[in-house]
């Protein structure tokens, strides 16, 4: 049965998600060290072994999971990465119109790495497409946030999930607090909403 796993994070590099005005610079250092810390928990903590030689594929679910790269980059070097690039529609369909397509036919992980889980809808849509192209035993969410609704979404759906902060409070489609004004566009181009619309 999937279960949830909450990191205890003593740093305080997640409080800077939400405070107001953070620099996205300062902003980015953090979420580097922070994809360091997920990934070292997933690789260690009995989550997802690498020493036990298990054939792992890391899905970068964009924009988001971007953020994340490092961290999986470095803890899972043996591993396969493809990336997923996933969106929404006006309808609120979840689709995936770019896919780099796994090397392998079959996989006994699937770490799905997305920095923010509202209501799950974008990770199960990911494991629907990763299913049309490989066959994956056990699959892991590795997310810096996630509201307490779509983390037992994804458990229910047999999806470990791993974060930082796995309760949050979902406002509508948002996961509050998440990282403070900035999505994860933002954060990586460096400019926030409200610059964006100020210059609109």
């Amino acid at each position: 049965m999937a279960a949830r796993w909450q990191i205890d994070e003593t740093q305080g590099l997640y409080d800077d998600f939400t405070a107001p005005d953070v620099p996205p610079e300062r902003v980015r250092r953090d979420v580097v060290a922070m994809s360091v810390a997920l990934a070292e928990e997933i690789a260690r903590a009995g989550i997802v072994r690498t020493a036990d030689g298990a054939s792992i594929l890391c899905a970068i679910v964009l924009r988001g999971g971007l953020l994340l790269y490092p961290g999986f980059c470095g803890a899972f070097s043996g591993a396969d990465f493809c990336l997923l690039g996933m969106k929404r529609g006006d309808d609120g369909v979840v689709a995936c119109p770019y896919l780099t397509q796994p090397v392998r036919a079959s996989y006994d992980v699937g770490i799905y790495v997305d920095c923010v889980a509202a209501t799950g809808g974008t990770l199960l849509e990911a494991r629907r497409v990763l299913a049309s192209t490989c066959d994956i035993s056990r699959h892991v969410a590795a997310v810096l946030c996630s509201s307490d609704c779509a983390t037992g979404v994804l458990v229910r759906e047999g999806i470990d999930v791993v974060g930082f902060r796995l309760s949050e409070s979902l406002d509508g489609d948002i996961v509050t607090p998440d990282m403070g004004e900035m999505d994860a566009g933002d954060l990586f181009s460096g400019v926030s909403q409200t610059a964006r619309a100020l210059a609109g």
